[in-house]
C-alpha cells in the first residue's frame, strides 16, 4: 500500500514538472507565433488587381498597438455609405478577408494584418491583447479621414470577431459608438481559446494539460507584455451600445456555440447554423454572408 502511494506521489510530481516545462517552454510559441498563411506565387498581386477593379485600392499607413506599423489596404467607392473594417482570424492575414469587400459594393472596405505580422512574422500574436489597439488605431484613422463613427462598421471572423468586441469597449470608453459589428464565431476568452485548440490535438487527454495551459498563459503574457485575463470577449460584450450581430455553427469545435451563446446574452441577434463548422456558418445561409450582413445593416439604418 505504501509503495503504491509513493508511486502515485512520484507520478504526480513528474506530471507536474513535465506540465510546467511544457507550459513554460513549448506552448507559448503556439500562441505567440501562430502560422502565417502560405500564399502561392502571384496570389497577392492577383488579389490586388481583382479588388482594384471594384474601385480604387489605396495603401495607407497606420501605427497600431505597441507602436507597430500596419499596412492598411483601403478599397474606395464613389460616394460610399460608410466603411467596413475587415478583421481576419488566427493564422490568416488581410488578403484572407479583403475579398469580402465585394459583398458590400456600396461601402468602402479596409483590411490589415494584425500587428503587421505580414511584414514581420516574428511579432507575437496575442489574440486580442495588443490587436485590440490595432483596431482602435484604424478606426481613429478612418475618423480623421472623414468617416463619422456611426458610418464605420466592423466585420470579424474568429480571432477578429473576438478582438472586435475588445476594441469596441475601448472605443466606447472614448465616447465613440460605431454603426455596428458583424461577427462570425467569436472566441469566448483566451483561456477557452487555448483549451479548445489543445482539444484538437489531445482529445480526451485535454484535462491532463490544464497546468501546462495555465503556465503557458502566464508565460505568454510575460513574453509579449499583455494580460491574458483581459482578453475576454464575453466580458467585453457586456454593456456595449454598438449594435452587434452574431453568426456561428453548432459543429464548431474551435469556438464552440456554447461560448458564442454566452456572448449573445447581451446581444441576442444570433444565428446558429446546424452542422456548420468553424467560420462556415454564414456561407451556408441563403444568400451567404452578403445577405446576412446586408439585412443587419438595413435594420441598423445603414
Amino acid at each position: 500500500m505504501r509503495r503504491a502511494v509513493l508511486l502515485l506521489l512520484l507520478s504526480l510530481v513528474l506530471w507536474g514538472l513535465a506540465s510546467l516545462a511544457v507550459g513554460w517552454m513549448l506552448l507559448p510559441d503556439l500562441l505567440l507565433h501562430g502560422p502565417m498563411p502560405v500564399r502561392e506565387k502571384g496570389f497577392v498581386a492577383r488579389m490586388k488587381e481583382e479588388v482594384a477593379q471594384e474601385g480604387g485600392l489605396v495603401l495607407e499607413s497606420v501605427t497600431g498597438g505597441e507602436g507597430r506599423p500596419l499596412e492598411l489596404w483601403h478599397v474606395k467607392r464613389v460616394a460610399p455609405k460608410g466603411v467596413v473594417v475587415l478583421l481576419h482570424g488566427f493564422g490568416d492575414d488581410a488578403w484572407g478577408v479583403l475579398s469580402t469587400s465585394r459583398s458590400l459594393p456600396q461601402w468602402d472596405a479596409v483590411a490589415f494584418t494584425f500587428r503587421g505580422r505580414d511584414r514581420d512574422p516574428s511579432t507575437p500574436c496575442t489574440l486580442g491583447g495588443w490587436e485590440r489597439q490595432d483596431v482602435v488605431a484604424v478606426v481613429r484613422h478612418l475618423m480623421r479621414s472623414g468617416f463619422p463613427p456611426n458610418r464605420i462598421v466592423i466585420a470579424g471572423w474568429s480571432m477578429g470577431a473576438g478582438t472586435a468586441l475588445l476594441a469596441l469597449v475601448d472605443l466606447e470608453q472614448e465616447g465613440f459608438r460605431l454603426g455596428g459589428a458583424l461577427l462570425e464565431c467569436p472566441f469566448e476568452d483566451l483561456d477557452h481559446a487555448a483549451r479548445n485548440h489543445l482539444r484538437q490535438t489531445l482529445g480526451p487527454l485535454t484535462p491532463l494539460a490544464w497546468l501546462a495551459q495555465k503556465t503557458a498563459m502566464f508565460r505568454a503574457g510575460q513574453r509579449a507584455h499583455f494580460d491574458p485575463a483581459a482578453v475576454s470577449p464575453v466580458r467585453a460584450a457586456k454593456g456595449l451600445r454598438t449594435p452587434v450581430a452574431l453568426v456561428t455553427g453548432d459543429a464548431d469545435a474551435l469556438t464552440p456555440v456554447e461560448g458564442v451563446r454566452r456572448i449573445a446574452r447581451d446581444h441576442p441577434d444570433l444565428t446558429v447554423v446546424a452542422g456548420a463548422g468553424h467560420c462556415e456558418a454564414s456561407g451556408r445561409l441563403p444568400g451567404g454572408w452578403k445577405a446576412w450582413a446586408q439585412e443587419r445593416l438595413t435594420a441598423w439604418g445603414l
